[in-house]
């Protein structure tokens, strides 16, 4: 399924709820605690994407089957969250290693090729002698 379909707010509370197997009140309680973050419609309504039903699926599974609490599932949001920036931001300092590794292989080989043009053969008996 599309990204930009899967986060389009399309259910709402009593529907999602339902798809999701808890009580729309359980669904507010999941907002107030910043674990869900459904959108508005104009009228005040919550309406969840496809994306929030799987998050609120996710959420029971973590407290149902694992047995954690909601604070434990904040703070694992918090974590996969933070982890997804890190990720982001090593792939970026990857690139930029790459780029810099690149460009002193580039410098490095200029350096090699100058050599060529600097050096000058001389006969063994036209060297000049330091004397000490």
């Amino acid at each position: 399924m599309n990204a930009k379909i899967r986060r389009r707010p399309v259910y709402m509370i009593g529907v999602a709820a339902e798809l999701i197997g808890v009580h729309p009140q359980t669904l507010r309680m999941y907002e107030q605690r910043g674990l869900l973050c459904p959108r508005k419609s104009i009228k005040n309504t919550r309406l969840y994407s496809q994306e929030d039903v799987e998050r609120g699926r996710y959420i029971q599974q973590l407290t149902q089957e694992m047995g954690m609490n909601l604070a434990g599932v904040k703070r694992l949001f918090d974590l996969e969250r933070r982890i997804d920036h890190l990720e982001t931001e090593n792939a970026g300092l990857r690139r930029e290693l790459e780029r810099k590794s690149l460009e002193y292989r580039e410098a490095l080989e200029e350096v090699h090729r100058s050599y060529k043009r600097e050096l000058v053969v001389l006969p063994r008996g036209d060297l000049a002698r330091r004397r000490f």
